[in-house]
């Protein structure tokens, strides 16, 4: 696994301002940074909206929803933002709702096909997949309660502990940009909590930040990764402006 650094986004996407009053998302390629010598970037994205996001049901490993047609809106809006990114690969999780996301961005990049990876599914939740958030609450607080305290190996019954998502996603991801030619720019469709774990240990190394982390629906997470040095810069962490309504959950 890479060695970590903290590293703050240090560029925020923002909204084009048209004659000075209507706002209109510019697309990514338009906002962001050119690429410093030695790096890659990498677009790690959330899938678009399902049925259980919206009644706030666990939705982890085990569960395969397929986008609603919110959710395949949102997954057009995303393509329409990256649709001028120079991508050289398109990347996603083996789970249908990534993989729907991650397919349609591809379809505006003709020459690409998803490639999908099972060591990016979202989180294992273990016996509490598939249920509503409400009837777990305790055992949620519990948990959280217990990775606050830095017990990253608790896991769900019957599941995942942040560690496993560590020790099978980080690695992956690592593997995946490490061998991105420098310059080049690759996307990855994931998960809410995956992202969370992720982008808390490529980017600071530990895991006490993963819950400070949000991750909306089809938000697009910009990082850079400098072959060099072996390090994760966070150029823009959670981007929804392509979103033209307030974010899903």
């Amino acid at each position: 696994m890479a060695p970590h650094r903290q590293h703050p986004a240090q560029f925020q996407l923002q909204l084009d301002h048209v004659n000075g009053s209507e706002n209109k998302p510019r697309t990514i390629a338009q906002q962001l940074p050119p690429l410093s010598d030695g790096c890659s970037r990498l677009y790690l994205c959330r899938h678009g909206q399902t049925d259980y996001n919206m009644q706030r049901k666990l939705q982890g490993r085990g569960v395969n929803m397929p986008l609603n047609a919110e959710g395949v809106e949102q997954a057009k809006y995303l393509a329409k933002a990256m649709k001028d990114v120079p991508l050289s690969a398109i990347y996603s999780s083996s789970l249908k709702r990534a993989f729907q996301t991650a397919d349609t961005v591809a379809q505006l990049h003709p020459k690409i096909e998803v490639q999908p990876f099972q060591e990016v599914e979202e989180m294992n939740f273990g016996k509490l997949e598939g249920h509503p958030m409400e009837v777990h609450k305790e055992e949620i607080h519990t948990m959280f309660k217990r990775w606050k305290q830095g017990e990253y190996n608790a896991s769900w019954p019957g599941g995942e502990s942040p560690m496993d998502v560590v020790h099978r996603g980080v690695k992956k991801i690592t593997e995946v940009v490490s061998n991105t030619p420098p310059k080049e720019q690759v996307l990855m469709v994931t998960h809410g909590r995956f992202n969370k774990i992720v982008l808390a240990q490529m980017l600071h190394g530990e895991l006490t930040h993963m819950t400070e982390i949000d991750q909306n629906n089809t938000c697009v997470n910009v990082i850079d990764f400098d072959h060099a040095t072996q390090t994760y810069h966070a150029m823009a962490l959670n981007n929804i402006n392509h979103l033209p309504g307030p974010p899903s959950v």
